[in-house]
């Protein structure tokens, strides 16, 4: 009887320990499965981010445009798919009201906390002041843009600024590289492939933003095509990052030298031309080779903006 006892406790905690796994294992984040209904670029912030799909409903605007490469376009795609969640339960404050004296003021406070309302961001007092610099209707020539983007920036951090490129006709470019005449933002770190990066690769470590190989190596690498697919960091001849001179190419990515390229699904583009803090004729000359670069009869629509402040039109002739 005692041994009978025994194999039945045995048996009921094996399937406990099963279910536990099975119950750990449901909880594990695919990251790379989730967001497919938003655009690439978008997708993958938030997913370098960390940020769940749950949290989405409960973040402010300003915490999402906080994350790099969520600007206000990505935004408000973002909002159309998972809207912010305005029944959640606020806090309640725990320190009473301090008296308010006779004559004050007649509202009485009830020591609740509003709800967070950045999610009005949109609505809010810096965003509408900067809005109403600028004529929708409106295409400036890019001196003009360049010195409206500056004034309607609303950051206390330096905003990185963007253009923004709807592409039109079958000749439009997909891929491109090119060199701005000054950094479009902060430097970029370029590595080599050598045994060196692929042991740190083995540990799970990435400390660059380019990296560069000779096709020899390409076997070597493709064992960590899914700890640097995700990050866009997979090295590719397309992207020009797989070549018989990784040298040369390091020093040209160093240089200033970028590949800029549409999204997968639909003709954008969304490329990073400067810091606010640049001066304006960095960005005016960084934002002309662009548009030289990609033409302007390619073109059907270009936006100049920094994070989290209005779009401008550009004038394309």
């Amino acid at each position: 009887m005692g041994k009978v006892k025994k194999i039945v406790m045995d048996a009921s905690q094996e399937a406990e320990v099963k279910a536990k796994a099975v119950s750990k294992k449901k909880k594990m984040i695919i990251w790379e499965e989730l967001y497919s209904d938003l655009t690439p670029h978008v997708a993958l912030a938030l997913r370098e981010a960390r940020v769940k799909p749950d949290q989405l409903t409960t973040m402010s605007d300003g915490d999402l445009t906080a994350i790099d490469g969520i600007n206000d376009t990505a935004l408000e795609e973002i909002r159309s798919k998972y809207s912010p969640d305005l029944t959640a339960p606020v806090a309640v404050a725990t320190t009473a009201a301090p008296a308010v004296a006779e004559g004050e003021g007649t509202e009485e406070k009830s020591g609740i906390i509003p709800p967070n309302k950045r999610h009005t961001f949109r609505h809010g007092k810096a965003i509408v002041a900067a809005k109403s610099k600028i004529d929708r209707t409106k295409f400036y020539p890019v001196e003009e843009a360049v010195k409206l983007v500056k004034s309607t920036n609303i950051t206390n951090f330096d905003a990185t600024v963007t253009v923004h490129l709807n592409l039109v006709g079958k000749d439009a470019p997909t891929r491109l590289e090119l060199t701005f005449p000054y950094l479009a933002g902060a430097a970029k770190k370029v590595a080599i492939v050598s045994d060196e990066i692929l042991a740190n690769l083995e540990k799970g470590k990435i400390d660059f933003d380019i990296l560069v190989t000779h096709p020899s190596f390409m076997p070597k690498l493709a064992k960590y095509a899914k700890l640097l697919g995700p990050k866009g960091l997979m090295p590719s001849p397309k992207a020009g990052t797989v070549t018989p001179d990784p040298e040369k190419k390091a020093q040209e990515f160093a240089a200033g030298k970028t590949m800029i390229k549409a999204e997968a699904k639909f003709p954008l583009m969304h490329i990073t031309v400067g810091k606010i803090s640049q001066k304006e004729e960095e960005l005016i000359q960084n934002i002309r080779t662009l548009l030289e670069a990609v033409k302007p009869r390619n073109i059907g629509k270009a936006t100049l903006a920094s994070t989290m402040s209005p779009g401008i039109k550009l004038q394309l002739n």
